[in-house]
């Protein structure tokens, strides 16, 4: 039998180029069981992706929704990697950071192996696993609450932990961003971010092509841009992103830049 998430993101794969449609064309798409189907549409409805009636399955629009972390894991793997190996060029020796719970820092122990002495301090739980191996690396993993499916930590213990750090960085991700900031999708996560924007010296958002909207419906607001001294991403930004960065004296990183 298939892993569930593996099914999942099949699921919504199919559904991305086909938003309307049967649950007997899904099935037979996905050579799944009844059963079996029924079972992944419920946890997709409750999750807030799709929308089931009289047989049919629409995709509903991504935004305001927080994700469940098995799904950001496996979307535009290529384009967060690409991000961290530039964010690791940034990156010094001995530096202290904080770290926040997106699917794209948790690629980033990978990029650090050269590094020494490096100081971490996150609520990410998929980059403290990835890191368990890797003695160059000091990671204070914060208190709090352990949210299911978001391999992060959350609460106020979580910001407790983080208002004694005052490090030379705080590196992390949003759910989408236009030029007037970037936005969050889940307030709790908004409210951690914005604790380590406030204690770090230098702050760094990451966010892949996908992230930059025109026509944004998302109105949990993280920071106007300025609160970066960086943006990095995996392909260079339209002109009036780069103008608006420039405004803000926002460096834009992207592969050639």
């Amino acid at each position: 039998m298939s892993n569930r998430d593996d099914r999942l993101v099949q699921i919504l794969r199919i559904l991305k180029k086909h938003p309307r449609i049967s649950v007997k064309r899904l099935i037979d798409l996905t050579s799944e069981s009844i059963s079996t189907m029924r079972r992944d549409l419920i946890i997709l409805e409750q999750s807030g992706r799709i929308k089931r009636t009289f047989g049919m399955v629409s995709l509903l629009q991504d935004t305001n929704i927080e994700f469940a972390s098995p799904f950001r894991r496996r979307e535009h793997i290529a384009e967060k990697k690409v991000i961290c190996r530039l964010l690791a060029k940034v990156i010094q020796d001995n530096q202290a950071m904080f770290i926040d719970s997106s699917t794209t820092a948790a690629h980033l122990p990978n990029y650090l192996m050269d590094y020494q002495n490096l100081n971490i301090i996150t609520n990410n739980l998929q980059f403290t696993v990835a890191a368990n191996s890797m003695t160059n690396l000091n990671v204070f993993l914060t208190g709090g609450q352990l949210r299911a499916n978001s391999d992060s930590i959350l609460g106020s213990h979580t910001l407790q932990d983080i208002a004694m750090f005052r490090p030379q960085l705080a590196i992390m991700s949003c759910s989408t961003l236009d030029i007037s900031g970037a936005y969050m999708a889940d307030v709790e996560q908004a409210t951690i971010k914005r604790q380590m924007v406030e204690n770090a010296r230098e702050s760094i958002l990451l966010a892949d092509h996908t992230k930059f909207r025109h026509d944004n419906s998302d109105y949990i607001k993280l920071a106007e841009l300025s609160a970066w001294s960086i943006l990095i991403t995996d392909k260079k930004p339209d002109k009036l992103f780069i103008e608006k960065m420039k405004i803000n004296d926002v460096r834009v990183m992207f592969p050639g830049s």
